[in-house]
């Protein structure tokens, strides 16, 4: 006798088998419940920085959640590998819930964890960084955020009050602060974005919003896609997005800055820079012209792996506009020479005049206080004043290894944490959300 037993009914089957696995620390804990009565109902997961974040329909019992699964009239409906392990992480035996002390000194095989009150804990933590303090300076502590966001402006504004300027967060070491300094440094001021009604073209460097970006993301690019627009994807991975692109640039990893300067050489070449914007409100043309000399399309495809014909085409692409520009805040910056090689995507917007234009590129329209709306930061808040004083900043880590960085930014660089640790510059580390291998 033969059994047979399609592909998807043994994955359906396996899936479910895997699910109630990794689900039975739940099971267990509900049926610990004294009363056992089934309900359910409705909220929103908070497991990343999607807004306005996805949908979950939860099923109860007792004051246990036994089940999530989607919300299906949620416009953000379906939920992905952090959403649907939300119970893994409620329930998991070793999830920390109370404060805990070490009892025995560091490199024993058991550091002798003991609960203690919150009282205890806070009360300990502020007479260590007060010690600190007297003995070495307010700056030997740095003020360290993660994720989740909500933490950041009061754990800077606690920054601030107890008088160290060494405060960072993970946008600052790892996330898209990087990229939002060479912006400034060409604009003054943060700018790209998708593509609106009246964008011809648009081009979206390293960045695959299709899984790293909220839904109403590939849903309006499919949609902009249906009435013409033109897609331009510059990503070494032949990703979601790029599979939607007209012309898909599959550079070499790193080799971005070779690829946007072989694009700028074809508009200076080809006459399709717009000279009146240039002469208006650029300086330094000339010297971009010699610049761009040696990037030809020939050396631009032995550089980065993109035929010639591609890179001209894709010049030309977005010359034809309005184009706007989508670049990312991670994957660029985040490699040798990362700055410059996100300012050089940067130029094609100005060298075709596609700056703060009708389905051009736009600056961000922020409230007045805001120095970074999605993460609440306002200037009165933080005492931003405070930080950028001159004395402040001569304090800060990175005085001495990222002197631009410390002069344009508010918040600290402590990419070189391990050297100042090592060196005794820094003294106490208080993180909130920390992951300390990022």
């Amino acid at each position: 006798m033969t059994l047979s037993v399609s592909r998807r009914a043994l994955m359906k089957g396996a899936g479910a088998g895997f699910a109630a696995a990794l689900f039975q620390p739940a099971v267990r804990a509900a049926d610990s419940q004294e009363s056992q009565t089934d309900w359910s109902g409705w909220t929103i997961c908070d497991s990343c920085n999607h807004m306005p974040m996805c949908g979950i329909h939860f099923k109860a019992r007792g004051n246990t959640v036994i089940r999530i699964e989607n919300w299906n009239e949620h416009p953000n409906h379906f939920l992905c590998s952090k959403g649907i392990s939300t119970l893994q992480r409620l329930y998991n035996p070793n999830r920390l819930l109370y404060p805990m002390k070490r009892t025995v000194p560091k490199g024993a095989a058991d550091p002798g964890w003991v609960r203690i009150s919150w009282d205890e804990a806070i009360k300990t933590i502020a007479e260590k960084l007060n010690a600190v303090k007297e003995k070495n300076g307010a700056d030997r502590v740095l003020f360290y955020c993660g994720d989740p966001k909500e933490p950041r402006p009061p754990v800077m504004r606690l920054a601030r009050y107890f008088g160290s300027p060494n405060y960072c967060c993970e946008s600052s070491v790892a996330c898209n602060l990087a990229y939002v300094h060479a912006l400034e440094l060409s604009y003054g001021a943060e700018i790209a974005g998708g593509p609106s009604p009246k964008t011809k073209c648009c081009m979206i460097v390293g960045k695959n919003g299709s899984w790293a970006s909220p839904h109403g993301f590939f849903r309006n690019l499919l949609a902009q896609k249906a009435r013409g627009l033109k897609l331009i994807v510059s990503d070494p991975r032949r990703t979601k997005v790029a599979e939607q692109a007209d012309i898909h640039l599959q550079v070499k990893p790193g080799t971005d800055g070779a690829l946007a300067w072989g694009m700028i050489r074809v508009l200076v070449k080809e006459g399709l820079v717009k000279r009146e914007f240039v002469d208006k409100w650029c300086t330094g043309y000339e010297e971009l012209v010699k610049y761009c000399e040696a990037f030809t399309p020939e050396y631009v495809e032995k550089e980065t792996g993109v035929p010639a014909d591609d890179v001209v085409k894709a010049a030309r692409m977005f010359a034809d506009g309005p184009s706007s520009m989508m670049l990312p805040g991670q994957s660029i910056p985040h490699q040798g020479n990362g700055c410059n090689n996100v300012r050089a995507y940067s130029l094609l917007m100005a060298l075709t005049g596609n700056v703060d234009n009708a389905g051009g590129s736009t600056f961000n329209n922020w409230p007045e206080d805001y120095i970074r709306w999605d993460e609440g930061y306002t200037k009165t808040f933080i005492d931003q004043a405070w930080f950028n004083k001159p004395e402040q900043k001569a304090r800060r880590i990175d005085r001495e290894f990222a002197p631009v960085w410390n002069e344009m930014q508010v918040l600290c660089s402590p990419n070189k944490l391990p050297e100042m640790v090592e060196e005794g510059r820094i003294k106490a580390f208080a993180g909130f959300g920390t992951n300390l291998l990022i």
